[in-house]
């Protein structure tokens, strides 16, 4: 296959390789709609790993390093996109991401269960929450109009799903999973998702297209196509997951990115009417919580597609902005440090009230607030042999009937490999068509 011309970039000619940066879960709220950071002291309260207090600086950085790294294929983000669903937070992001839009850089966004018809779309001010507007999904399509759905070249008449043309032999098929029309006062928002009956027709006629032209698809969604911990998965897992795992494998989709879940992890679902087929999702860790990583996704036609994250550069960011904040000028250390200190304050009070001791509590709470980053930066195997032998780990033996120490096993027991780096193979000379391979030629 020659090179082929793509269509994100004016003036480019041709090109081989395809560049996106993959981004999730940024849970922006404009200010009009946290007028005195009294979320942030909430989010605090409770022990919420989301970092609050910096999200629009987070956010504010990615965008400069998307216009600075220039990906020829765009910013893919994997939706929640708000906190709440907050209109205006959607309409004061959207005014964020017009600058990547203004430099000529495609965005594709879908919805995440935060974002749509949200009924806990509060105004924070002082003590009070006071209800505010969400959007329906039209509304989303109308301020995202320029974020993936006035290029589709498919748009569902069920869902908000779309599929972008990138290039010749490659397409985005944009999947909305949510499931926001079940939300009302009494049950806010939604967090399982699903796709209908009507978007699996839509998407299998397009796939069908897809394949029979030689056209690779990659396909992206807000929930997980596969259990990705033993725990984390209801909700959080596509319903009926093994239906898509299936309409993929029989046509050559064999990589879906994901979010929702927060962590960065990478797993296969494995075909059952496809011999010898997986199909990779890879759950990119949120924006706002440590590492605070986003990633690269490189595909190389006929040869290979290559994802790897990399850590938001905040700090550089920060001084380069002439900031002086200092949390933002040290940000990995303030960010692990964030994170370490949610997770510890919340498990330590919990143990102290199951009648443990102060000086366990502290031993158990301490190997937690170690694991937890870890876990949500795809990062365990870094850490594991050092919590698996220490006499911390071995404390939590006493309160093995606590949900905490089965989430502790769930990630202990799993097998210990990178989470944040995978590449596929695309060759169907050599029969090696979706396998991980680790070379790059």
């Amino acid at each position: 296959m020659n090179s082929k011309k793509i269509n994100c970039l004016k003036g480019d000619d041709e090109i081989n390789n395809i560049e996106f940066i993959v981004a999730t879960d940024l849970h922006y709220i404009s200010p009009k709609a946290d007028v005195d950071g009294e979320l942030i002291e909430i989010c605090q309260a409770k022990g919420d790993l989301k970092q609050m207090k910096y999200s629009s600086q987070i956010i504010d950085a990615l965008i400069d390093e998307v216009i600075k790294h220039k990906p020829n294929g765009g910013l893919i983000i994997c939706g929640d996109l708000t906190y709440n669903g907050e209109m205006v937070s959607h309409v004061d992001l959207m005014k964020k991401l017009q600058r990547i839009i203004d430099k000529g850089i495609n965005i594709y966004v879908v919805p995440g269960n935060h974002d749509i018809k949200n009924y806990n779309a509060y105004k924070y001010k002082g003590a009070q929450k006071i209800p505010i507007k969400s959007v329906s999904p039209k509304i989303f399509k109308q301020i995202y109009y320029d974020c993936g759905y006035k290029k589709a070249i498919y748009k569902d008449e069920h869902s908000i799903s779309y599929i972008a043309k990138i290039s010749d032999d490659l397409w985005l098929a944009m999947l909305d999973t949510n499931l926001y029309q079940n939300n009302n006062w009494k049950n806010p928002v939604a967090i399982k998702g699903e796709l209908s009956d009507s978007t699996y027709e839509w998407l299998e006629e397009h796939l069908k297209e897809a394949k029979e032209k030689d056209i690779k698809v990659i396909a992206v969604t807000h929930h997980s196509l596969v259990d990705h911990n033993d725990l984390l998965n209801k909700g959080y897992t596509l319903e009926d997951n093994q239906r898509l795992v299936e309409l993929y494998a029989k046509y050559d989709v064999i990589l879906n990115l994901s979010g929702h879940l927060h962590i960065q992890h990478i797993k296969p679902g494995y075909s059952k009417t496809v011999k010898n087929r997986k199909i990779y999702d890879i759950a990119t860790s949120s924006l706002v919580v440590c590492r605070n990583q986003y990633a690269v996704l490189k595909y190389e036609p006929q040869k290979s597609i290559y994802y790897k994250t990399r850590i938001l550069d905040v700090s550089r960011w920060a001084f380069e902005k002439g900031i002086l904040d200092n949390n933002l000028l040290h940000f990995n250390y303030y960010s692990y440090n964030y994170a370490y200190s949610q997770t510890y304050k919340k498990i330590y009070f919990e143990l102290l009230r199951r009648n443990l001791s102060e000086y366990e509590a502290k031993m158990m709470s301490s190997t937690l607030s170690k694991l937890n980053p870890a876990f949500f930066s795809g990062t365990v195997v870094e850490i594991y042999r050092i919590i698996e032998v220490s006499d911390n780990y071995k404390v939590w033996s006493l309160v093995s009937d606590i949900f905490y120490h089965k989430y502790i096993d769930s990630i202990m027991k799993e097998k210990k490999y990178d989470h944040n780096t995978l590449r596929l193979s695309l060759r169907e000379d050599d029969g090696s068509f979706g396998d991980v391979i680790w070379n790059k030629k």
